[in-house]
């Protein structure tokens, strides 16, 4: 059976790093260091099953990341962790379909049940 494809942008290496190595035990793992990068590698691995991206990157924002991934493919689950506290803007980016928002600080335990329910849910 292979491995189920995520893909993880994040600009801080530290939350890459943490996130790549607990998940690599029950996925195949790819990161990149802000949406430029993740774009291009969603482009380049069409097997990606959910991304996990930060909303504030350099060069392009999770948000920007997430409006062009979708305008491929919008049944793409993603989740978008964020340090965000405008719950307005937080609401919004909870509306749109196919997104998950998590708060950080998060829970590694929370984290990869909503991975698997965004991949199980597919």
């Amino acid at each position: 059976m292979s491995l189920c494809t995520i893909l993880i942008a994040d600009d801080e290496s530290y939350i890459r790093d943490l996130l790549s190595s607990v998940l690599s035990l029950e996925y195949a793992v790819l990161t990149a260091e802000d949406g430029v990068e993740a774009l291009e590698a969603y482009r380049q691995h069409q097997a990606i099953q959910c991304v996990i991206t930060d909303l504030f990157m350099p060069r392009m924002d999770g948000e920007e990341l997430i409006n062009r991934i979708h305008a491929e493919r919008p049944d793409l689950p993603i989740i978008l962790i964020t340090a965000l506290q405008d719950e307005a803007r937080l609401a919004q980016l909870r509306d749109r379909p196919n997104v998950t928002v998590m708060p950080k600080p998060f829970n590694l335990g929370q984290l990869r049940s909503t991975l698997r329910q965004s991949v199980a849910a597919r």
